[in-house]
């Protein structure tokens, strides 16, 4: 007789537990031992799916299913639980001209064959050799033994179901090195050596990189200690809503389960995966047609919907894992999201508030009278709104504006209520070409917020040679949203853990209501907090404008054109890169010294001795007159950026990128002693040393943030302290004061203009400062 799953649960089951056996107080005792699943899994596997298959049931009365088709591998994906797995027979490499290609794992079952390999020593320098256009992508096959080519498989996750990808192999360097996962038909029991032929690397443009790779490798019966973990799969506890859903019973949300439906919606938690360093949750979203506008989608962006808590109401942290699965069902949209930690207090809940969609109206015409003689800078209170189906888009006023560059004029529409804007027509007289309206700032009218208008206004032109006049017909499209309210809530019972309860968070010095709170106030600097403020201004050359003025905005002074400007420690002079090379400026005469050195980034030492610098590949200590060149060794580092200098006039900070981010290092010039700080994984690696050696400030990515916070810490990389949350994503750290007590942030408005903030990163006390133009690079006393 066929056995179904549940049946082989129970077999396994009976062999290590009697059929008279009361289970309930061994339950108790493991989870007062408080052990985690994967703990338990490791020690006693077939006792530890029984014991966590029953604790579910007792915690949460709601059927929970252990999954014995698929299992899970970390980098791989899913795999057949209990199937004749083949894998890797010893890790393989060939090396040639300094790069290295390896294959790494590889998971042969009756469905697939995933290989996942490595390329390292690949050159920057090589992948932009052809610039940003260059063409890498190549199809990478798989050779049987009989010269039959396989290859790559689509992304339908595994045989249809949608499968989340983590990744556990980093390259040492970062870009261009790469690791990559290919996915392959399955091969024969008896195929146990197979050829991986890569006709180019990824990244590397053709000719830039050695090509036409063919590595072999073999394959074994899996061990019998290899790790699989087991899915959790859910059993649906609520039917999703169909058109013969009565609608009493469509707009009423279910009770708390792992199946949410409302108003046509429904949401629901599939199945969690159990890692080492967290639980995966892989779920869906379905709806019909008809809660939307005709002929539009729903798009979704997950991470910016999708919420988890935990059983005291306390947001939980997430971030959106990749799913292998084409979404090919045209109501259904499937979603995957992970923790970074085990320890919860029960029920964790996923929320989605409302669901917003957005779309094109259909086209509305109206009608203005300019009359006979409009005059420029004349404004029409239209005031007309135009139904969509959701929120109702309303054009306020119409204003006649010339362009500052020519003799043409526009008509500048205002739209609200849209989500991108809208285009409109003059059906009475339509240009054969278009025409764009500048203002005397060369800014374009048209766009969110254009011309210092509110952010949710989107100004929309219409050009004209000369000044129209007279009764004009016009037809606008624009882009609508439509918002559907919930709340959808899916729920899951954690099991116990023996890992500790998480510490507190320490608190953000600027929430995001704290930041905007100081945006709007206007309150007096601090006294005795002076000095020599660098800032750029984009003045429309190739190269900003280089500024040092006092914090008040007084004793401004131009200095030249150029980039990555920096003051001196005692601010009597500056160093900045032109368009031929470093040059340095003595601040109390103006006298310009050239280097004839060419680099960026650079920075005096404490004594205006030497100079830090980089061309991105390479770091250089020189002498200020350009003799004693050294080039520091940052081993196979290819993007290197300089931070600063130690008071002792020897010891240098840079970053190098990795694979896992930006390790910033120190290096002692004279011993040549090399060490370790930290890793922060930001974009640039860039940061900034205070004045008295003790503090650096960086930017850092906070687990399930969409944008990076400002940190400060030692400069080993203790005493960490988060100064910005990651939703003020306007801010960027620049500049210590030259007492090292505060912060200088640019504040980037939507306008493109900037403002600026003041932070003291111990004691969290922050102001606006009105009084500098431009983009803040340094202040030096």
């Amino acid at each position: 007789m066929n056995k179904n799953r549940y049946t082989v649960l129970d077999s396994a089951a009976s062999l290590y537990i009697p059929d008279t056996l009361d289970l309930f107080p061994q339950v108790k005792a493991q989870l007062a031992q408080r052990r985690t699943f994967m703990q338990t899994l490791r020690a006693r596997p077939a006792l530890a799916i029984v014991l966590a298959f029953l604790a579910l049931i007792l915690l949460t009365g709601v059927a929970y299913a252990i999954s014995r088709s698929l299992g899970y591998i970390p980098g791989i994906g899913f795999v057949e639980q209990g199937a004749k797995i083949r894998v890797l027979a010893e890790p393989v490499s060939q090396t040639r001209e300094s790069i290295t290609v390896s294959i790494e794992q590889v998971i042969v079952d009756s469905q697939r064959t995933v290989v996942v390999y490595k390329a390292e020593g690949l050159s920057l320098q090589a992948a932009n050799s052809q610039g940003e256009g260059a063409d890498t992508y190549h199809d990478n096959l798989l050779r049987l033994p009989d010269g039959t080519l396989l290859q790559e498989t689509s992304l339908t996750g595994y045989d249809g179901t949608p499968e989340p990808l983590i990744d556990d192999l980093t390259t040492e360097n970062g870009w261009p090195n790469y690791v990559r996962r290919l996915v392959y038909p399955a091969v024969d029991p008896q195929i146990n050596e197979l050829t991986l032929v890569l006709p180019a690397l990824q990244n590397m443009p053709a000719g830039a990189a050695p090509e036409n790779w063919e590595i072999t490798f073999s394959l074994k019966p899996a061990p019998p200690d290899m790790i699989v973990i087991p899915i959790t799969v859910l059993a649906s506890q609520a039917a999703p809503v169909t058109a013969d859903t009565p609608p009493a019973e469509a707009t009423q949300a279910a009770p708390l389960s792992n199946v949410s439906t409302l108003n046509g919606v429904t949401l629901s938690l599939d199945n969690v995966i159990e890692v080492e360093d967290g639980f995966i949750f892989t779920g869906k979203i379905k709806w019909e047609a008809s809660p939307f506008p005709p002929h539009q989608g729903l798009g979704i962006n997950f991470s910016e919907v999708l919420t988890l808590s935990d059983g005291n109401g306390q947001n939980v942290p997430i971030e959106e894992v990749p799913l292998n699965a084409a979404y090919n069902e045209e109501h259904e949209r499937p979603w995957s999201f992970r923790t970074d930690r085990k320890s919860f207090v029960g029920p964790l809940v996923f929320s989605i508030s409302a669901l917003k969609t957005n779309f094109t109206t259909p086209p509305f015409e109206f009608e203005l009278d300019l009359g006979p003689n409009p005059q420029v800078g004349q404004i029409w209170e239209l005031n007309r709104e135009f139904p969509t189906g959701g929120e109702a888009i309303r054009i306020p006023s119409v204003e006649l504006v010339k362009d500052s560059n020519s003799n043409n004029f526009c008509l500048a529409f205002d739209l609200e209520n849209t989500t991108w804007g809208g285009f409109v027509k003059d059906l009475d007289s339509d240009p054969a070409e278009s025409i764009d309206c500048y203002d005397e700032n060369g800014r374009s009218y048209g766009g969110s917020g254009s011309n210092g208008k509110p952010i949710s206004i989107f100004t929309q032109t219409v050009g004209y040679h000369g000044i129209p006049s007279g009764l004009h017909r016009f037809s606008l499209d624009a882009f609508a949203s439509f918002t559907l309210p919930g709340p959808w809530q899916v729920a899951w019972e954690p099991p116990l853990s023996s890992e500790p309860s998480p510490t507190a968070v320490p608190e953000v010095c600027l929430t995001l209501d704290k930041w905007n709170e100081v945006m709007g106030q206007n309150e007096a600097l601090p006294e005795r907090l002076g000095g020599k403020v660098l800032t750029t201004v984009n003045e429309g050359s190739n190269l900003p404008a280089i500024y040092v003025s006092s914090l008040d905005g007084t004793n401004s002074q131009r200095i030249d054109e150029g980039s990555w400007p920096s003051l001196s420690r005692d601010g009597t002079r500056l160093v900045y890169s032109s368009v031929d090379a470093l040059r340095m400026v003595d601040l109390a005469s103006g006298q310009i010294f050239g280097s004839g050195i060419d680099g960026y980034g650079a920075i005096l030492s404490p004594d205006n001795s030497r100079i830090l610098y980089t061309t991105t590949f390479n770091l250089y200590v020189v002498n200020v007159d350009g003799t004693g060149l050294q080039m520091i060794d940052t081993g196979a580092a290819q993007v290197i950026a300089p931070v600063g200098w130690l008071p002792d006039n020897l010891t240098i900070i840079y970053s190098a990128m990795g694979g896992d981010g930006f390790h910033y290092k120190s290096y002692n010039l004279q011993s040549g002693e090399q060490k370790e700080l930290f890793v922060a994984n930001n974009k640039a690696g860039l940061g900034a040393i205070s004045p008295d050696g003790q503090w650096i400030v960086f930017s850092d990515r906070v687990f399930g943030a969409l944008a990076p916070s400002t940190f400060i810490s030692k400069i080993d990389g203790s005493g960490r302290r988060q100064i910005t949350a990651p939703e003020i994503m306007s801010a960027v750290a620049a500049a210590w004061s030259p007492d090292g007590q505060w912060l200088l942030f640019n504040v980037f408005n939507p306008d493109e203009t900037q403002s600026h903030v003041l932070v003291n990163p111990f004691t969290c006390q922050a102001l606006r400062v009105n009084t500098i133009k431009g983009m803040v690079e340094d202040w030096s006393p």
